[in-house]
């Protein structure tokens, strides 16, 4: 082949070949929070990051950290989004449960669930009038379930699905709001899947997060709960900004597609051949 496009570090396949070499680098995530716990994977993509001809980020916040951490030459480096399926199916339910604020996907570590639910569970306002919702990223844990009964959260108010695409389209749609308070994120797919099913989005103004949803979010400072639980109660409560929101959440989902993103790839490869 004349081009390799890896999608992993694996070190060993960089001296097999003489094709030119594209790697892409989606978030630094370890080399920000786990750096510690990291130091041979890390020293290794350094290696790495020396002998590919070009490095794919899927955001220009991605390629700053990278130029911050590795010190990458930036004509060596090409941004090209991310998108979503446009598909607005769904699988219909039949759920007894309230209006209900929206979680998705893992919520370990950096995901900072800990904190949205604690602002969650500190607003009266709130809790009498929404549920909470998340999908995916397994069962919730004994951890958890201590964690709730010790914020004196109702388990019949806090409630956990999981499911596919499909599934998934629906609790977008009928979510009052989709909130992602996650401390960092290359991208941040879930911010696109929403606003493709008309969900207001309430996320964090850290990382990735400003540039991908431009004005289409309500920003939170993921390490306050008090930030948290005031930007929720302005947003739940008020029907105006919700209908405003998810206008802007489909003008600004119409920057980003899976085919201008194959195009962009398309054009990378011919102009280092």
């Amino acid at each position: 082949p004349e081009i390799i496009h890896f999608t992993y570090f694996n070190e060993k396949n960089f001296y097999s070949t003489n094709a030119k070499k594209v790697i892409t680098e989606y978030d630094l995530i370890k080399e920000k929070f786990y750096k510690e716990n990291y130091k041979d994977q890390i020293e290794y993509k350094k290696k790495i990051f020396d002998k590919v001809d070009q490095i794919i980020c899927i955001s220009e916040n991605t390629k700053k950290d990278l130029e911050e951490y590795y010190k990458i030459d930036k004509s060596k480096i090409s941004v090209i989004y991310l998108a979503t399926n446009k598909d607005k199916s769904f699988r219909s339910k039949h759920l007894n449960i309230r209006p209900y604020i929206l979680y998705v996907g893992s919520r370990g570590r950096y995901k900072n669930f800990y904190n949205a639910i604690k602002a969650y569970s500190k607003s009266e306002k709130i809790i009498s009038h929404f549920d909470f919702v998340c999908f995916g990223g397994g069962a919730f844990s004994q951890k958890e379930k201590d964690l709730f009964k010790d914020l004196k959260i109702d388990p019949k108010n806090i409630h956990h699905f999981s499911g596919d695409k499909l599934d998934l389209n629906y609790f977008y749609h009928k979510a009052r709001v989709f909130i992602f308070p996650s401390m960092y994120e290359g991208f941040g797919i879930p911010l696109l899947e929403a606003m493709n099913m008309d969900c207001p989005v309430i996320c964090s103004n850290t990382s990735s997060f400003p540039e991908v949803v431009n004005d289409s979010a309500i920003f939170i400072d993921p390490k306050s709960i008090e930030s948290i639980k005031s930007e929720m109660e302005k947003l739940v409560f008020d029907d105006q900004l919700l209908l405003k929101l998810k206008k802007k959440g489909n003008d600004n989902l119409e920057k980003y597609s899976w085919k201008k993103c194959a195009q962009e790839t398309e054009k990378l490869y011919k102009n280092i051949i």
